[in-house]
């Protein structure tokens, strides 16, 4: 089973370091914009992976290292460049399972409801350990793993087959079983 462990961790390292970096009045936002560029940047990596772009490799620490290092590429070279642009002209796309519209409203009543900046902090930590599962999902199918054995590697459960994954219907898959288990069990907001 895939240890969520280090993907929580890093998620809550940096809603505390924007805490205190930024206004009340930008840190909702910041985190928006970070959601919005991890979902741009998996979504490229996916991409890649569906249309046989990526190398297939010998094991899964291989695997991981090459997918994430593709990853960085991506988003360094493809997203960056536009995300501000792509945020704003195109508000309503679905990037996976996140819409910038819906998280930028969320973000706006943030700034000063509690209960909404929560609910945003808790969305980031959610999407950042089901973007991670996405891109370990992309390691196991390249060491060579059906759809099926690298779901079951990595949640435990064996499902059937299924007709058509994209990027969005992957984070939904372990959005069901693998994540939202896990954060029920360790996600603890900050105080």
């Amino acid at each position: 089973m895939l240890d969520l462990r280090p993907a929580l961790n890093e998620a809550m390292r940096n809603i505390q370091t924007w805490r205190n970096k930024y206004p009340s009045n930008v840190y909702p936002h910041k985190i928006v914009l970070n959601m919005m560029y991890r979902a741009y940047s998996t979504r490229i990596v996916y991409d890649a992976f569906k249309n046989d772009e990526l190398v297939e490799q010998d094991n899964i620490q291989e695997a991981m290292n090459y997918v994430m290092l593709t990853y960085s590429e991506s988003a360094a070279k493809e997203v960056h460049p536009h995300l501000m642009h792509w945020m704003e002209t195109r508000p309503n796309e679905q990037v996976g399972t996140l819409c910038t519209s819906r998280y930028a409203s969320l973000a706006s009543r943030a700034e000063t409801n509690k209960q909404a900046l929560e609910e945003l902090e808790f969305s980031y930590a959610f999407e950042l350990l089901n973007d991670m599962s996405v891109l370990y999902f992309i390691a196991f199918r390249l060491c060579g793993y059906s759809e099926v054995d690298a779901i079951s590697q990595m949640s435990g459960v064996i499902i059937e087959p299924l007709d058509h994954m994209d990027y969005a219907i992957t984070k939904q898959v372990f959005q069901q079983l693998l994540v939202a288990r896990y954060m029920h069990f360790n996600y603890q907001p900050l105080p």
